[in-house]
């Protein structure tokens, strides 16, 4: 498995607020793998549904998104 890029717009007041928003995420990704656990394109495509799906998790989203 190899690594790619994605690339896709984020609301933000400022570039330097979308670029914090892209470390984030990338810290996400490396956090995982330091831990032995793969953020694969196919489990983000996986998961997002379900968790859009699940009810507890989508009122939670929901409220901090608000």
């Amino acid at each position: 498995m190899k690594g790619f890029e994605i690339n896709f717009k984020v609301y933000a007041d400022t570039q330097e607020e979308a670029d914090a928003a892209s470390k984030a995420l990338q810290n996400f990704v490396n956090e995982h793998a330091a831990e032995g656990r793969a953020v694969t394109a196919q489990k983000l495509t996986e998961c997002i549904p379900k968790w859009k799906d699940n009810l507890f998790v989508k009122n939670q989203i929901i409220k901090y998104f608000k």
